[in-house]
């Protein structure tokens, strides 16, 4: 087999070297030192089969339009421009997390006389789980996918020479990186240690594959505007897309949520002033997140966006943002 030149420097002296594929281990002509060759090895490519057609793609769209809180004529005045199949990259890893997360929690208690005291409780919590982490291998543009969502199904190489592919950009050890960066994050908040004072985590990867995954992009039309989406070619479900919103939902979530938001705050101060602190605190806050998610709702709801976007502020996706809202609020 004829040697591979990598234009690599030997890291001990500096000289040239070649490496032969499939090589793991070379030695230095110049100074024979022993060197570790790392290439891609243990990356295990996967094709999944495109098993949705074309009108089923358009389908599950025009299903889709019909859900939360899009334009109510999106169904009747629609018109889908194109629809067509891509393979994209998705680098799929595993990595174990071991290792110790210490620290303390803090319980306030107060006494008959009002007076209250805290007390620090010491925790620490043993780590060892695996967790699989999933990212895009490429740039998709704004089609709103980052991660993998699904990882069952025909696995072929067959659609590769009729479907456009994306190519891999990114590398595998860029992947790796991220992979430990979320299993740490991950394994620390599954730790239930509120105040970390200490913690000894490590991680070691265990699989890692390129996953070569079919998507259906659907380009549409709504009054003169084109919007997107794109439809899981494996299951069948819609993955992402931007979407009309509708004036009158605008409407309605204005005079609902400001009414029902100060009638909540109101009625939480007035039982609270009769001795209940918490119940005033809890219903302003209850109160301040359905002005919040109202305002957004009413600032953002001309446009429906679900997916991975890099930026929402175009849309909104009121599961999501309402969530953020009551974790960003705390009572007391």
């Amino acid at each position: 087999m004829a040697g591979i030149s990598v234009g690599l420097n030997c890291p001990v002296c500096g000289g040239a070297i070649n490496v032969m594929e499939g090589e793991a281990t070379i030695n230095c002509q110049y100074c024979s030192s022993l060197l570790y060759v790392e290439g891609d090895s243990g990356v295990t490519t996967i094709s999944f089969k495109n098993k949705v057609t074309k009108e089923g793609a358009i389908a599950a769209t025009e299903k889709w339009w019909h859900k939360g809180f899009k334009a109510r004529d999106l169904k009747r005045t629609g018109k889908v421009l194109e629809a067509y199949p891509i393979y994209l990259p998705f680098w799929n890893t595993t990595v174990r997390v071991a290792g110790w997360v210490c620290g303390y929690e803090e319980r306030t208690h107060s006494d008959g006389k009002g007076h209250t005291t805290t007390e620090r409780i010491p925790k620490e919590k043993m780590v060892l789980e695996d967790y699989a982490f999933s990212e895009v291998a490429s740039d998709p543009g704004d089609l709103g996918l980052k991660k993998l969502r699904n990882l069952t199904g025909e696995s072929s190489f067959t659609d590769f020479e009729m479907i456009p592919t994306y190519q891999a950009t990114t590398s595998k050890d860029d992947a790796t990186e991220h992979s430990r960066q979320e299993g740490i994050a991950r394994a620390r908040a599954e730790a239930g240690v509120p105040h970390i004072t200490f913690e000894q985590l490590h991680t070691f990867p265990k699989r890692m594959s390129l996953v070569y995954y079919p998507v259906w992009v659907i380009r549409y039309d709504y009054r003169e505007k084109m919007y997107i989406s794109t439809v899981d070619g494996v299951t069948g479900n819609v993955l992402s897309g931007r979407a009309p919103g509708d004036p009158l939902f605008q409407s309605l979530a204005v005079t609902a949520g400001t009414s029902i938001g100060g009638v909540v705050a109101a009625g939480g101060i007035l039982i609270g002033s009769q001795g209940t602190p918490e119940i005033a605190i809890g219903g302003v806050v209850v109160g301040l997140v359905l002005l919040v998610v109202t305002y957004l709702f009413f600032r953002h709801g001309s446009e429906i966006v679900e997916g991975d976007f890099n930026d929402k502020k175009y849309g909104l996706n009121l599961d999501g943002d309402l969530m953020k809202v009551a974790k960003q609020i705390k009572i007391g």
